[in-house]
C-alpha cells in the first residue's frame, strides 16, 4: 500500500507494481545483506517477498531477527494453495505476462494430500562450513514426468572451493545433475527459472546422482568456482503414483573451504553415446564408444572416481582402458558389481539401472589422455516398440562419468593413502540390495572390529562389536531386517580406522 514503512508501494498499475519487485533489493537491510531482491526471479528463497508470506509452507524458510513481523500484517495468513501459486510464479521466473503456473494441478496436490517428495528437509550445513541449494518444488500429475534445468547463482565469494556435494531426492526421483556454465554468453542468454535445457555445448558437467548420496572429494583436491561461476541445476522426476500429485524437490548440501587449501583442482567429464538403435526383440544389443583426448599429447590424467547411466532397458555397463593401439584393454568398472562397487570380478553380477555404483581409486588411476577408455552398454528392450537416444525414461541412454585431476603433487599419496582400496578386495558385502540380512566376507585376519549402519545424513541404526578371527570361514552377519527402505553407508572400523565403507540398498 503506499505510505507503508517498507516504501513498498502496490497501488499503481500491474505495471508499475511489478516495477517495484522484479529484481529490486528490498530497503530491509537484513534482507539486502543476505543479497536478496524484493523477487529474486527463479529463486523462491531468495525473494524477501516470498519469505514474508511463506507463513511454514516451506519448512526450510523462516525470517531472521530484523526483517520484519511474517505478512500480510493485520489479517489472515494467505492458504497454502495461495502461497504456491506465488513460489511457483517466482520459480518459473516471475515473468510479467504468460501464464506458467498450473493452478489446477496445485489445488490437486493441496486438496488430495499430494506426495511430497522430500517431506522433511535435511539440515544445511553448519554455519561456516557451506550453504544449501533449494530446488522446486515442480508439481506432476499422477503417472507424469518431467525433467526440467534451471539456472542457479551461488553468490561465491572468490576466496572458497567446493570439497563436498551431499544430495537430497525423492524416491520418484531419476536423477539429478549439476552442470556449470563455461560459455558467459550463454548464460546470459539463459532466463531464470525452470526451463526445458541448455545448449549442451556451453555447459560441462560437476556430478550427477541417481538417489540420495554424498560426494566427498579426496583430501586436497576441490571443485573451484568462482564469483562468476553460474550453475545450471538439472532434475528429472517420474510420478509413479496412479493417485496422487507429487512436488518434487532436491536439496543439495554445499561444502566448502578457503581457496588454496586444495593442491589440486578436481574435474569431471561426462561422454554420452547417442547412437543407440535398441529393437524391441528381447535380445542384448551392445553399443561401444570411446572416449580420449587428443591435443594432450603424452599427458596423463589421474582418474579418481567413475560411474554410469543408463534407463530401464539397461543390462550391463563396462568401461575398459584404452590401449594405443586403439583397442580394449584392462576392464576396470562392471556396473553390474554393485557389492564391490563397479570392481569387475564380483562373483555375482546384478544390474540396478537405478542404482549404478560409483568406483573409485585412492590412489588415483594414472591414464593416458591419448588412449583414454572404451565402454560399452548392453540393452536387452523387452518393450512394445524399439528405442532410441532421448531424454525420458521411455527412451535409453549409455552415459559414462569419471572424475580426474591433472597431477598428483601434492596429494601424498601413498601404500597407507590407498588402504581402503586394497581391503576393498579383501572385503565383500552381499546381497546389495539387501531384505533381511547383509553377509560380510572378509579374506583376512581382521579381529576386534565395530560393524556401523548409518543413512548418508549420519544418522547410525546399528553399532555392533564383531570378531572375523573367532570364525573360520570368515563369515558376519547383519540383522537389517527391520530398517526402512533406503540408502545406508556400512562401514567395517579396526583398531578405530576406517577400513571398508559400503553403500547398501535395503529394500
Amino acid at each position: 500500500m503506499a505510505g507503508h514503512i517498507s516504501g513498498l508501494n502496490l497501488s499503481g498499475t500491474s505495471a508499475e507494481t511489478y516495477g517495484t519487485l522484479y529484481d529490486i533489493i528490498p530497503t530491509n537491510i537484513v534482507s539486502a545483506s543476505k543479497n536478496y531482491k524484493r523477487v529474486t526471479p527463479g529463486n523462491p528463497y531468495k525473494s524477501f517477498i516470498f519469505n514474508k508470506i511463506n507463513n511454514g509452507l516451506a519448512l526450510d524458510v523462516e525470517l531472521a531477527a530484523g526483517e520484519g513481523e511474517a505478512c500480510p500484517q493485520g489479517a489472515s495468513p494467505l492458504d497454502d494453495k495461495e502461497i504456491e501459486r506465488i513460489r511457483q510464479w517466482i520459480l518459473y521466473g516471475a515473468f510479467e505476462t504468460g501464464i506458467l503456473v498450473n493452478e489446477d494441478l496445485i489445488a490437486d496436490f493441496y486438496d488430495n494430500d499430494g506426495i511430497q517428495s522430500v517431506p522433511s528437509p535435511p539440515s544445511p550445513p553448519a554455519p561456516g562450513e557451506g550453504y544449501q541449494i533449494h530446488y522446486g518444488p515442480y508439481f506432476l500429475w499422477p503417472e507424469e514426468e518431467h525433467e526440467y534445468w534451471y539456472k542457479f547463482v551461488p553468490d561465491e565469494p572468490d576466496t572458497i572451493e567446493i570439497n563436498r556435494l551431499d544430495t537430497y531426492m525423492g524416491e520418484y526421483s531419476h536423477h539429478f545433475i549439476m552442470y556449470k556454465y563455461y560459455n558467459p554468453a550463454l548464460a546470459a542468454s539463459v532466463e531464470y527459472g525452470l526451463h526445458d535445457g541448455p545448449d549442451f555445448n556451453g555447459v560441462e558437467v560437476v556430478y550427477g546422482h541417481q538417489f540420495n548420496d554424498s560426494l566427498i572429494l579426496p583430501n586436497n583436491t576441490a571443485f573451484s568456482w568462482s564469483n562468476t561461476t553460474i550453475l545450471d541445476l538439472n532434475s528429472h522426476y517420474i510420478n509413479y503414483s496412479t493417485e496422487k500429485s507429487v512436488a518434487s524437490e532436491v536439496y543439495i548440501n554445499v561444502y566448502t573451504q578457503a581457496k588454496g587449501t586444495a593442491e589440486q583442482i578436481m574435474y569431471t567429464i561426462r561422454k554420452s553415446n547417442s547412437d543407440l538403435d535398441i529393437p524391441n526383440d528381447s535380445l542384448p544389443h551392445t553399443f561401444i564408444d570411446t572416449s580420449f583426448g587428443a591435443g594432450h599429447g603424452e599427458d596423463e590424467m589421474f582418474v579418481w572416481a567413475m560411474t554410469s547411466h543408463t534407463h530401464k532397458y539397461g543390462a550391463d555397463f563396462d568401461i575398459f582402458k584404452r590401449t594405443e593401439a586403439g583397442e580394449k584393454g584392462e576392464q576396470i568398472f562392471d556396473a553390474s558389481c554393485g557389492a564391490t562397487n563397479g570392481t569387475p570380478g564380483c562373483l555375482d553380477e546384478i544390474y540396478d539401472y537405478r542404482h549404478p555404483p560409483t568406483r573409485k581409486w585412492s590412489l588415483m588411476m594414472p591414464v593416458k589422455w591419448l588412449n583414454g577408455f572404451i565402454y560399452e552398454a548392453t540393452f536387452i528392450n523387452t518393450g512394445p516398440v524399439p528405442v532410441h537416444f532421448g531424454m525420458t525414461t521411455e527412451d535409453e541412454m549409455a552415459v559414462f562419468m569419471y572424475f580426474y585431476v591433472d597431477d598428483t603433487t601434492g596429494l601424498n599419496l601413498s601404500e597407507e593413502t590407498g588402504l581402503q582400496n586394497i581391503l576393498k578386495e579383501d572385503i565383500s558385502v552381499f546381497p546389495n540390495p539387501a531384505d533381511n540380512t547383509i553377509f560380510i566376507h572378509s579374506n583376512t585376519n581382521l579381529r576386534d572390529v565395530i560393524i556401523s549402519l548409518s543413512d548418508i545424513t549420519g544418522k547410525m541404526f546399528i553399532k555392533d562389536h564383531q570378531n572375523f578371527s573367532n570364525n573360520t570361514d570368515r563369515y558376519l552377519s547383519l540383522d537389517v531386517s527391520g530398517l526402512p527402505t533406503g540408502i545406508y553407508i556400512l562401514h567395517v572400523i579396526d583398531n578405530g580406522n576406517v577400513r571398508f565403507d559400503e553403500k547398501i540398498i535395503i529394500k
